[in-house]
């Protein structure tokens, strides 16, 4: 019953990636606008996607203001930036959570660009944004939350001609590097050391060590090239007529995506969640 379960939803979900297809054929490739002239402002530029992207569209010929954490501590992303000597890649220091640093951020770009124009906003979550996994609640809660702002900042700005666009990127972790076993050993010993006896009591070291182990198994997981989502970026900030919402992923993921974000929950765990019955 299940294996002939599983093969409708299979052929139902396939359905759907046909029609997806299909949606997209009646789309003509338009000439990309122009970048020379343009500028743009990425956070997170000392590693991972920001530092890739502030390298590639640079070298596509935008002015890119980098927001570096640690360009104050000489870190190794914000230095590598520097050392390109671009009139056109301006590193700055910007945490994301400091209102201050911000703000002086944007002061920066403003008195910089003697013209702004009407610009787009991207902002990258996670396929997890959309779905949730077990283990995950932190970080899915984290996404969630930027994909629900950037709906709303979306429906917001159209009244500006401003247009927000969302990157739902799967597992690119291997690509990055942002996750390394002494940094999972670190987050686990805060987070054991701070849980309280009934929490340590009612799951026990072994199923946490259990965990922890699992969480190191995905350091060299996912994709290693970064190009899908780097493409994808791209084409959000340069195209006449960008997707509100971009999904660079393997097309396993792509149709998983769509079952748990579509099926009812009850059938979308039970298709994919050790455990779960119907």
């Amino acid at each position: 019953m299940r294996s002939a379960a599983g093969l409708l939803l299979a052929l139902g979900a396939a359905g759907v990636l046909l029609l997806h297809l299909l949606l997209l054929l009646p789309r003509r490739a338009r000439r990309a606008l122009p970048a020379e002239g343009k500028a743009v402002l990425i956070t997170g530029c000392d590693k991972g996607f920001g530092h890739a992207l502030a390298k590639c569209l640079h070298a596509k010929g935008f002015t890119v203001f980098a927001g570096c954490l640690l360009m104050d501590e000489n870190g190794d992303g914000a230095r590598e930036l520097r050392n390109m000597k671009s009139d056109r890649m301006k590193v700055l220091q910007m945490d994301v959570c400091s209102d201050q640093e911000v703000a002086q951020a944007v002061d920066f770009v403003t008195r910089t660009l003697k013209e702004p124009e009407e610009g787009r906003v991207v902002n990258i979550t996670s396929m997890l944004g959309r779905m949730v996994s077990p283990s995950r609640s932190c970080y899915c809660v984290s996404k969630f939350g930027v994909a629900a702002f950037s709906d709303c900042l979306r429906q917001e700005m159209y009244r500006w001609g401003v247009r927000v666009i969302l990157i739902e990127p799967s597992n690119f972790v291997a690509a990055t590097g942002i996750l390394t076993a002494a940094g999972i050993d670190r987050q686990a010993e805060a987070l054991w050391s701070g849980a309280t006896d009934t929490v340590r009591e009612d799951y026990g070291s072994e199923y946490f060590t259990q965990h922890v182990a699992t969480m190191k198994s995905f350091v060299n997981s996912g994709l290693k090239d970064m190009s899908l989502v780097l493409n994808d970026i791209t084409e959000a900030l340069t195209s006449p007529c960008p997707k509100n919402c971009y999904n660079p992923m393997e097309t396993y993921w792509w149709v998983r995506l769509q079952v748990m974000t579509h099926l009812p929950t009850a059938i979308a765990d039970w298709l994919y969640i050790p455990g779960a019955t119907l």
